[in-house]
């Protein structure tokens, strides 16, 4: 009777195992899902107010909104990016990498490390709150146009990647 039970709770464990590893996300989280959008212009939404006269914006680094919050445009003619993430994400590293030609290295154009509330989209260039640069010197590097990127993002256990590619802003006389 014994041995019975042993050899029944054997294969119960084992089933179990079996049901963990092969049916659920526990042993490997499934990877965060990263959609990017290339943005000549990025305006924020009005909302049927009526539109006022353009004041006049200081100059903002790249990685900082101005103080009416709209974002500057980037340097080198290149369009703004933006990413969006398939659910909300309690963010504690980013990093954007720089994909050369073959037999250069890779280099990192902007890294942050932290924890961000959860978001569901960030603009290259804009450090969500709660991240901050690795050294607090560094800030985002002007994305340069037709030149490809890859973004990774961890949370917690979960990470994802997207590679990606700006193209030149069109200018409003164009």
């Amino acid at each position: 009777m014994n041995r019975r039970l042993g050899t029944l709770g054997a294969l119960t464990a084992l089933l179990g195992v079996t049901y963990v590893i092969v049916f659920t996300d526990w042993i490997s989280p499934v990877p965060i899902e990263i959609a990017s959008q290339i943005r000549p212009i990025i305006q924020p939404p009005r909302f049927g107010r009526r539109s006022r006269p353009p004041e006049s914006t200081p100059t903002a680094t790249p990685s900082q909104p101005t103080s009416n919050g709209k974002l500057t445009d980037p340097p080198n003619g290149a369009a703004h990016v933006t990413f969006s993430l398939d659910a909300p994400y309690s963010l504690t590293a980013l990093k954007v990498i720089r994909l050369e030609t073959e037999g250069q290295p890779r280099r990192i154009v902007w890294e942050l490390k932290g924890r961000t509330r959860p978001l569901r989209a960030l603009i290259y260039g804009n450090d969500p709150d709660g991240l901050k640069p690795i050294k607090p010197s560094l800030i985002a590097e002007p994305l340069q146009a037709g030149i490809s990127y890859q973004l990774e993002v961890t949370a917690g256990r979960r990470k994802g990647t997207n590679s990606f590619q700006t193209v030149l802003r069109l200018t409003p006389s164009e």
